[in-house]
């Protein structure tokens, strides 16, 4: 994820300061002392010695960056990629991987004992992969230069496009359709009402969205109709949508639709059952490391004889696996179209022991039917913000056990703490680094209910 920032009101320039860094913080920032001040500054990593310029200082703490490093450390990695000065995706890729996901465990560890008081143990697991060819989901931007457009991704703390032929980390086939997508979208007559491009690299075959501001004319369909063809993928698109029951012709939406390709070719695999899914739909970007994460998951469920809640459920990643092992399984989300594709999916695949609920997890919830029924083991992947109503939600209700997955230890232990203070202890953790290169990592923490009274 590409980080901005407003850069310091004054105009006159801040003296630079030579500081020897030691550690990474949890965004990826070498963290030096100087002076009695810290200093966080990206580029760098521990060992290095650099002079830096500050960028904005709150008391003895200053964000700070490099004009020169003058001693780089041995353990640098030159990374090989054109474009790895430029691109904010992959901005970590200098620093050896297991360093940098040594520095994410300590950062954790740190978070924790300030924010939840919790002194954490050394993680029961991690899991890792390679670092290069694993992502098989990803956003293109659409960019114009000299009237020719080009797909790529944008630069670090900017806007501009990285114009990109061929990506490290992207899988195979995502790569094999940029250029040909580059020429498609300069074929059409309608270049100025593009949106971005979305890819993902199904279990199936290839699926991409491609998003429009105005309804698609039919001569560009034809061109994606005949591109899907040869490049052997599912191509679908968001445009404008129009109800016809409603009478305010104002109140447009946004629908997805496919145009070309075989849709029942689209899908990914989860704990060996096959769930079917759009261009557009959210899923682990990792494949090999999702399957890592589904069997610890399912590993903290007692097989047969759980009951289990799945929120923040999606397509089904967690809830299909963990049919195979629990009594029952309640999926919840928000967005009505995955939940009613999962049960869907539930039903041809003739799983009993599985039902999805449509809810809005951060709004008022808790008089639904299946909220009122009681569960032994709660499973939750929320996105970035946490889950706040959903965590005071179950520490007064008392499950047994919460698996929470989280890929952002700040709002994991700002929830953490809601289910301390409600006799939950942290019995286990654990991390996968679902996102190499980059300072993200993906945790899974076991809280189980203490038997004692408050």
């Amino acid at each position: 994820m590409v980080t901005f920032y407003k850069p310091s009101k004054s105009t006159k320039a801040k003296k630079a300061v030579t500081v020897t860094f030691t550690d990474l913080d949890l965004q990826g920032r070498a963290v030096g002392k100087e002076g009695g001040n810290t200093y966080f500054v990206e580029g760098l990593m521990p060992g290095e010695k650099a002079n830096v310029q500050e960028i904005n200082a709150k008391g003895n703490i200053i964000t700070a960056k490099y004009t020169k490093i003058i001693k780089a450390s041995e353990l640098r990695i030159q990374d090989d990629c054109e474009y790895a000065d430029k691109c904010g995706g992959c901005k970590m890729s200098f620093v050896p991987g297991d360093m940098l996901l040594n520095s994410k465990i300590e950062g954790i560890k740190r978070l924790f004992l300030k924010n939840a008081t919790v002194n954490l143990d050394d993680p029961a697991f991690f899991e890792k992969a390679e670092s290069i060819g694993y992502r098989r989901a990803c956003r293109f931007a659409i960019r114009g230069d000299h009237n020719k457009l080009y797909v790529g991704f944008r630069e670090e703390r900017s806007n501009s496009l990285v114009k990109v032929k061929f990506c490290k980390c992207l899988t195979e086939r995502i790569n094999s359709v940029i250029e040909p997508l580059n020429k498609l979208i300069n074929s059409f007559e309608k270049k100025d009402k593009l949106g971005h491009i979305e890819c993902l690299d199904s279990d199936g075959l290839l699926g991409i969205l491609i998003r429009f501001s105005e309804v698609l004319n039919k001569k560009d369909e034809e061109k994606i109709v005949a591109f899907a063809k040869d490049t052997d993928t599912v191509v679908s698109v968001v445009e404008p949508f129009y109800d016809p029951k409603i009478i305010d012709k104002k109140r447009e939406s946004l629908k997805e639709r496919i145009v070309a390709g075989d849709p029942s070719k689209l899908f990914v695999t989860s704990g060996g059952i096959r769930i079917e899914c759009m261009p557009s739909s959210f899923v682990q970007v990792n494949r090999f490391l999702n399957t890592k994460m589904l069997d610890r998951v399912c590993s903290y469920v007692e097989e047969g004889k759980d009951s289990v809640l799945d929120l923040f459920c999606g397509l089904g990643n967690f809830t299909f696996p963990l049919t195979k092992k629990a009594k029952k399984v309640v999926g919840v989300d928000i967005v009505a179209r995955m939940v009613l594709d999962a049960r869907e999916n539930a039903k041809e695949h003739g799983i009993d022991n599985i039902s999805f609920e449509i809810a809005d997890l951060e709004e008022q919830f808790e008089n639904q039917k299946w909220a009122k029924e009681d569960y032994d083991v709660v499973v939750m992947d929320p996105g970035r913000a946490g889950a706040k109503r959903a965590t005071l939600f179950l520490a007064n209700k008392k499950p047994k056990r919460i698996i929470y997955i989280s890929c952002n230890p700040l709002a994991a232990s700002r929830d953490s703490q809601e289910l301390i203070k409600k006799n939950y202890k942290l019995s286990s953790w654990g991390v996968i680094d679902m996102f190499p290169r980059t300072a993200h990592i993906e945790m899974i923490l076991v809280f189980d209910l203490e038997n004692k009274k408050k």
